[in-house]
């Protein structure tokens, strides 16, 4: 009998929903300062044409740091 790994889109990380509650204190309130920490970084980067994933990404890391 063969066993069969399924992956699920649903617990890789890039479903925040999925690890944390969106009712949990201070969750909106870090998305936000995230997003302009992100915005920032983009201006400053010179407004690049892409998705934006890796300003997220930084800024999330900065925002996470500075708690």
């Amino acid at each position: 009998m063969h066993k069969h790994k399924h992956h699920h889109q649903a617990e890789t990380p890039a479903h925040p929903a999925s690890a944390k509650s969106p009712s949990e204190n201070g969750n909106a309130k870090s998305q936000e300062v995230v997003r302009g920490h992100a915005y920032q970084k983009w201006e400053a980067a010179g407004k690049p044409n892409g998705d934006g994933v890796n300003f997220w990404l930084e800024a999330e890391q900065e925002v996470l740091q500075a708690k």
